[in-house]
């Protein structure tokens, strides 16, 4: 048996029924479509069942979404060959173990090497857990959990109690963000300059003064997290947000799921905002409000300097290709 019959650890990749038949068998005919078609049902069912084990299998069909992991693990997979493997492998279907790594996920909207693939993206995808001390009553200990899925013509959205519901863009024609005041559509972002002076100037236009600090500290939060800017743009926002006069820039900070990124925090009135991004991919990982001074009232509650008063973790973000339906009206 050839070396390439064994994995690293000495197991035999062809240590399964009928293996010797497959190896006298040499070439073969194309299968059948019939053939295809049992063959992706049996790799989509143990994909299925390895699921339930904490093993994910992936049919590499479309781009994957970027995803920015909360949760930082290693785990070293065994090699299973199995009769359906070897022919979904045969078929030139690749099964390929999630293995999320303590490194920041690059999404494909930071590889240069795939041009439009986020572009050609119908759906923005942006899973998010949010935190806030307004709702202090009813609140969940850790905040709650919500999606949602932005287009050009609008956005749709499941808060956690899992109702959808579409939420069109009014009088913009599509969806915007909004900077200092100014409405930026999904296809203007292509047309931005990539220059970070230029960058800035087009986005503050005649705004002044500290509102417009505010709004473009704000304005770049929601293109580096809810937009599908490409690689060359997201560099420059950062560079814009790292630029913002009174801003302070502080490295290797975790956020409070343990992600490491760049702090970016701007003084705001009588609130302080922190936004932490992930520099390799220039995604968002974590914004949250706090208190400056001691002594502030909220509602019935005294505040001290550095309290939370609320926080947005960006748990997963990136491309997305189909989108859950809305709820229907009871």
């Amino acid at each position: 048996m050839s070396g390439q019959d064994r994995n690293t650890d000495g197991t035999d990749f062809l240590d399964f029924p009928g293996a010797e038949g497959l190896r006298a068998a040499g070439r073969v005919a194309p299968p059948s479509a019939d053939a295809v078609a049992a063959a992706l049902a049996a790799v989509r069912s143990a994909a299925g069942r390895a699921e339930g084990d904490g093993l994910a299998v992936e049919l590499r069909r479309e781009p994957v979404a970027a995803v920015v992991p909360v949760r930082t693990w290693r785990r070293r997979l065994p090699v299973l060959v199995s009769a359906a493997a070897v022919v979904a492998i045969a078929l030139g279907v690749a099964l390929q173990p999630w293995s999320d790594s303590g490194d920041a996920q690059v999404s494909p909207a930071a590889q240069p090497s795939a041009p439009g693939r986020t572009e050609a993206a119908p759906y923005w995808k942006v899973r998010t857990l949010e935190w806030s001390r307004s709702s202090n009553q009813n609140r969940q200990p850790d905040g709650s959990y919500k999606t949602v899925w932005l287009s050009r013509s609008g956005t749709r959205e499941m808060p956690a109690n899992g109702v959808v519901q579409d939420y069109p863009q009014g009088d913009t024609g599509g969806t915007a963000y909004v900077i200092c005041g100014k409405p930026v559509l999904w296809d203007d972002l292509k047309k931005l300059p990539t220059d970070p002076e230029a960058l800035r100037a087009q986005l503050v236009g005649k705004a002044t003064g500290e509102e417009a600090e505010e709004g473009l500290f704000n304005g770049i939060e929601d293109l580096l997290a809810q937009s599908p800017a490409e690689p060359r743009l997201r560099a420059a926002l950062f560079k814009v947000l790292t630029r913002i006069p009174g801003a302070r820039v502080t490295e290797d900070v975790k956020d409070s799921t343990g992600r490491a990124g760049t702090v970016v925090e701007l003084d705001a009135g009588t609130w302080r905002r922190q936004m932490i991004v992930d520099t390799k991919a220039f995604h968002v990982l974590e914004v949250a409000d706090m208190a400056r001074n001691d002594g502030l009232s909220w509602g019935t509650e005294k505040l001290r300097a550095g309290d939370l008063l609320h926080r947005t973790v960006y748990v997963s973000v990136g491309p997305a290709w189909e989108a859950p339906k809305p709820s229907p009206r009871t």
